[in-house]
This record gives structure tokens, sequence and C-alpha cells, in this order.
């Protein structure tokens, strides 16, 4: 605003759409505390992943145009399932998937896809709106900055949770997101991403701070799952330490 020079809007954008998805990742990073992930696969999963969560996000909307009847809603089955897919991808083609067998490593790995996927996405909506009216960009990188926690990170947590609680129990893909166990978690992701888009918000927002609370709630349940579960795995070996 001070110097009109237009070389600093990408800087401007990316930091803009970065820097809240990306302190959310930090935050699920500290959460997984087995610690069995470094930080150079999380950068990278946030760039790759991000970038080809909303590849095969486009390309799912190009083959299911049926889905247009929903409108802009229709993200809330193809994007969350786009994102998954990532997920799955990376796990299998990137990362050894039997190296990360906690449900944190899920909540932090689908943390990750959803925050690279929000700020390519908020990127990308910035630079629509500057070519036209650059103080409008900047009202719109604060407002999706400030909505980055309640949406794509949280909902794609969710989502791969799902998956990974249904693939412990199940031989192979189609059979885990096939199961009664995925379908009923990863539901959750896609209403409420449904629900965000639809065409009302209430005052002040009320729509997305409801919406952002519900998947928190199940965000935090299902760290303290998680939590748990790293206490269960721990106490054998900790006795053992202790007799020892």
């Amino acid at each position: 605003n001070e110097f009109a020079n237009i070389n600093v809007i990408p800087g401007l954008i990316i930091v803009g759409s970065f820097a809240v998805p990306f302190a959310m990742v930090i935050l699920f990073f500290e959460i997984n505390t087995p610690k069995n992930v470094s930080i150079v696969k999380i950068i990278q999963l946030l760039i790759l992943g991000g970038s080809l969560s909303i590849l095969l996000s486009l390309l799912l909307f190009d083959i299911t145009p049926a889905l247009g009847v929903f409108g802009a809603s229709a993200a809330g089955f193809v994007e969350e399932t786009g994102k998954l897919i990532t997920v799955v991808l990376a796990l299998n083609l990137i990362m050894k998937r039997e190296r990360y067998p906690y449900l944190l490593n899920a909540l932090l790995f689908g943390a990750t896809v959803g925050a690279g996927f929000a700020a390519f996405e908020s990127a990308g909506y910035a630079l629509r709106i500057g070519l036209q009216d650059t103080q409008a960009m900047l009202e719109n990188i604060t407002l999706r900055g400030a909505m980055a926690p309640f949406g794509h990170i949280v909902w794609t947590s969710i989502s791969t949770a799902s998956y990974w609680r249904a693939r412990r129990s199940t031989s192979d893909f189609l059979s885990a997101v096939t199961s009664r166990s995925f379908l009923t978690l990863f539901a959750a992701p896609v209403g409420l991403h449904f629900v965000w888009n639809m065409p009302f918000q209430g005052a002040f927002l009320i729509k997305f701070w409801i919406l952002g609370f519900i998947a928190w709630v199940i965000v935090v349940s299902l760290i303290q799952t998680g939590l748990k579960e790293i206490t269960t795995v721990a106490g054998p070996s900790n006795e053992h330490m202790t007799t020892s």
C-alpha cells in the first residue's frame, strides 16, 4: 500500500496464504508424540501433497459432472476424496506406510495435505481477486487465513484418520474405503465441507464458527484416542525397562 510496487505482490500472496496453514502443520507436528516423522518429510508432503490434491480434485470434478447439481457444495465429495487419495498415494509411493502405524501419524499427514491444499487454493483466490482489486485481495487473504484452522486442515486430518482406522482391520484399500467404520467417520468432513460451501453464512460468519467447532471436537477426540494408543504401546516397554 505504501510503495504501490507490484513486485511484492507474489510474496504477499504466498506468505499470506501459507502462514496460518503452516502454523497449523507445526501444531499437528508437535501433537505427533511418537516423533517418528521428520520435518523434511512434512514439508515435502505440504508442497507436493497440496499440489497433487488440487490436481486430483480438478480431475475428479471433470469426471463427475453429475455432482454439479450440488453447486459449490459438490466440493465436499470431490475435494475430500482427492485429498485422501493424495495421502494414500504418498504413503505408498513416497513413504513406507508400515513405518507410520499410529493414529497421530494419520492426523499429521492429513493436516499437512489439507494445509497444502488450503494454502494453494487461497493463493489462487488471492491472485484472481487481486487482478481486479488489491484491497479486496488483502481482505480475502486475511479472512481465509482466519478461517484456515477450521476448514481443509481439520477435514483432511479426520478423513485420513478414518482411513487409518479402517485399514488396520482390512487387507486392502478397497475393503478399507467400503467399510462401515471408514464411511461413518469420513462422512463427517464431507458433510462439514458440503455445508461450509452452501450459500448462506449467518450473522458474524456464525455458520463457519459452528462448523469449525464441530470439526475440532472430532479432531480433539481423535487426538485423545491417539494419545491413549501411544500410552498403551509404550506401557509394556516402559514396564520392562523398569523391571530391568
